[in-house]
């Protein structure tokens, strides 16, 4: 359905489309079915949301018709949409209805709004995940638990358990000991159960910042290497050997605020009742925003691609912006192997959709029985496919959670410019020809005004994409090896 804006009236050079607090960037829809809304008690965490974003407006479905309120989206065309949800009405099949709907309120296949779920145990911890009003925005990240390896330089305290070798850890400001110093061990074992280990982690540190990887469902997640998980007993996490014996006290809560990325887990993404990850790490385990996938993960790219686009240019990037331009980019390389594939949508309606129900649905659709592919670009188009609509956001998107820009030397700056009424340039410019050279994930970013009539003018040879409210730069390495900047110029005619 087509939908109509004024032009903005303000036509200064100095309105760019990086210009802070406008109506656009401040716009915000709460989506919420009419059992949920009348529930009184979860009726208090669509009040809270309005505290937050008073701007913000409401839209209801019934008979989990979800799909019944997109002409009204389509109209206000907001910046962020949050869906607040009971947990027993949200799995995978709803999460993917969202990702098909969320794509298609223009007429673009891109993303169109920071969309996400407000859930919880129950409607007190669903108001616990987004009670930000204490949190100091931006909220930045200095501590961490990881699974995986990462730059520890990002952060001020963090522990890792090694994922490349089993029983390595890294400890900075934070040992096995004292709790205190550096340390690295590149031994066989563990000196205690990892799952303990994490325990007494998480009670020492306090943690921003929780990343995990590996086994995973519903219910737990394994520690590295499978020495042991963390499962959902109730609504607590219990810390287990490998023979699913304790190894530390039941984790009641853990109340400082957090991120958690349980970027390559299976299943852990998956709300699938009251009693599972998801409803337990929002609200009782403090976490704010977490994404993870619906489905067992094998392609990985959703996952990893928006934790390294997080990750690239520290503090540059919100987790909810590295989320939604890592869906665009995903978007994209779909389009690029072929257009067909935008209209696939998954039916993830089996009990446990796997890379054969890929396969065999996109087969069957496509008779690519009669197709000459090649197997890599086969291979990428079932994993696209596959992770485009099962890698879900929750906690409130326009909670803004960085990493802090001091943790890394300055990379490069960007900035938008006002070139005339309608036309715009976005400037990259790196700090010098070693990092221009080296860079090599995409650089994107979010307008606070939307465009329309938009188009690129100049700037081709980087790949950008550009539509009503993002630019993205695929390959943003200056083709002259001597400079340090690069200029995207286009057209684009200011609508709110």
């Amino acid at each position: 359905m087509p939908h109509h804006h004024q032009e903005n009236a303000c036509t200064q050079k100095d309105i760019t489309l990086d210009t802070p607090d406008t109506l656009y960037s401040n716009s915000y829809a709460v989506v919420v079915s009419s059992i949920t809304l009348n529930d009184a008690e979860w009726n208090d965490v669509v009040s809270h949301l309005f505290e937050l974003h008073p701007n913000a407006q409401k839209f209801v479905y019934s008979d989990n018709d979800i799909l019944s309120i997109r002409s009204d989206l389509q109209t206000l065309m907001p910046r962020y949409v949050a869906f607040v949800c009971q947990p027993n009405e949200r799995g995978r099949i709803f999460v993917a209805k969202c990702h098909c709907l969320m794509r298609t309120l223009d007429d673009d296949p891109y993303i169109d709004a920071m969309w996400s779920i407000i859930t919880g145990i129950d409607a007190e911890h669903a108001l616990k995940s987004i009670d930000n009003e204490s949190i100091p925005q931006p909220f930045i990240i200095q501590r961490s638990i990881n699974f995986t390896n990462i730059d520890q330089n990002l952060f001020k305290t963090c522990f890792t358990f090694s994922d490349a070798k089993q029983g390595c850890w890294y400890g900075k400001n934070c040992s096995l000991d004292d709790g205190s110093g550096e340390e690295r061990n590149q031994g066989e074992e563990y000196p205690r159960a990892p799952a303990l280990i994490f325990t007494e982690k998480l009670n020492e540190i306090e943690p921003d910042l929780l990343i995990t990887s590996g086994h995973g469902t519903e219910q737990s997640i394994e520690m590295p290497w499978s020495l042991g998980k963390l499962e959902v007993q109730e609504t607590y996490l219990a810390p287990l050997d490998n023979n699913s014996e304790p190894v530390a006290p039941i984790i009641e809560i853990s109340s400082n605020p957090k991120i958690f990325l349980p970027i390559a887990n299976c299943l852990v993404g998956h709300c699938n009742g009251s009693q599972c990850m998801v409803t337990t790490f929002l609200g009782r385990m403090g976490v704010r925003q977490m994404c993870g996938y619906t489905v067992r993960t094998w392609f990985g790219r959703a996952g990893w691609g928006t934790l390294d686009l997080w990750k690239s240019i520290p503090g540059r990037l919100t987790l909810a912006d590295a989320y939604f331009l890592h869906q665009a980019c995903m978007t994209y390389n779909l389009k690029s192997i072929d257009s067909r594939y935008l209209e696939f949508k998954f039916d993830v309606s089996d009990d446990d959709p796997c890379y054969e129900t890929i396969v065999e649905q996109l087969e069957k659709q496509y008779h690519l029985e009669n197709e000459t592919i090649d197997d890599k670009v086969l291979e990428q188009m079932y994993g696209l496919c596959y992770d485009h609509d099962t890698f879900v956001f929750y906690g409130d998107p326009a909670f803004i959670a960085k990493l802090d820009e001091n943790k890394n030397k300055e990379l490069l700056t960007t900035k938008f410019l006002r070139t005339s009424e309608t036309t715009h340039q976005f400037i990259i410019e790196y700090k010098n020809i070693d990092i221009a050279q080296s860079f090599s994930l995409p650089i994107g970013n979010l307008f606070t005004n939307r465009i329309q009539d938009y188009k690129i003018l100049n700037g081709f040879e980087y790949e950008p994409i550009l539509t009503d409210n993002f630019l993205i730069i695929l390959k943003p390495t200056p083709l002259d090896h001597q400079s340090t900047i690069i200029k995207i110029d286009f057209y684009g005619v200011l609508i709110n």
